[in-house]
């Protein structure tokens, strides 16, 4: 029996309601190469951080219930699994230099202190429901209470390759478009497709 009441109260204890619309736009345009990055996967293969969506000593309390409250449903090792690189100093830097001082400019970010991630989701493979607690970003510069998060497309949209932020479904985006993923707010990835879906998380502080 499918049993989904617990996740449906942890919602609702958080006053979270897709019948309340909010709005999301596009946040910019980023002038971008996708190949840059799908060549730098593929030369950092072996040292990617490959994990699935599962409790973990690091998370935050909010983190782990809701990973907790995911597994609880049905997801696993084998529908959540994520490639992504950007937790280990050289290869943020790395990041950082392929995206370029202009686009930081662009996203009103501050380049120094901004932690960026390249997520690779193959078909079959998502991300589960969730609010971010922006863990990494936190270890690396501190608890700062004005960073936001920024999803970035990197590959074309192809088949099943969606993001939602609540009521809002994000797609047939070009390579660079930019969102902002207001705090707090639920949101989940998913590819569905028949082409890996690669992406960027953007945190840091407004310039």
């Amino acid at each position: 029996m499918f049993d989904n009441q617990y996740f449906k109260k942890y919602l609702a204890d958080r006053d979270v309601d897709l019948s309340m619309h909010l709005d999301i736009e596009k946040h910019c345009q980023l002038d971008i190469d996708p190949q840059d990055f799908t060549k730098f996967a593929e030369k950092h293969r072996n040292s990617a951080v490959v994990k699935s969506w599962h409790p973990r000593p690091f998370l935050s309390v909010m983190g782990n219930e809701q990973a907790i409250n995911a597994n609880w449903i049905g997801y696993n090792k084998h529908n959540t699994t994520e490639s992504n690189w950007g937790l280990a100093p050289e290869h943020n830097k790395a990041l950082k230099d392929i995206i370029g001082g202009d686009n930081f400019g662009r996203l009103g970010i501050v380049q120094d202190n901004a932690l960026v991630r390249l997520l690779e989701y193959l078909p079959g493979q998502c991300l589960p429901l969730h609010s971010d607690g922006l863990e990494g970003f936190k270890r690396l510069y501190g608890d700062k209470e004005e960073a936001i998060r920024l999803f970035v497309a990197v590959s074309e949209w192809d088949w099943g390759h969606v993001l939602q932020i609540h009521d809002n479904i994000i797609a047939n985006w070009c390579p660079g478009d930019a969102y902002i993923i207001p705090p707090n707010v639920f949101h989940a990835s998913a590819n569905f497709g028949i082409a890996p879906k690669y992406t960027l998380t953007i945190t840091g502080v407004k310039s």
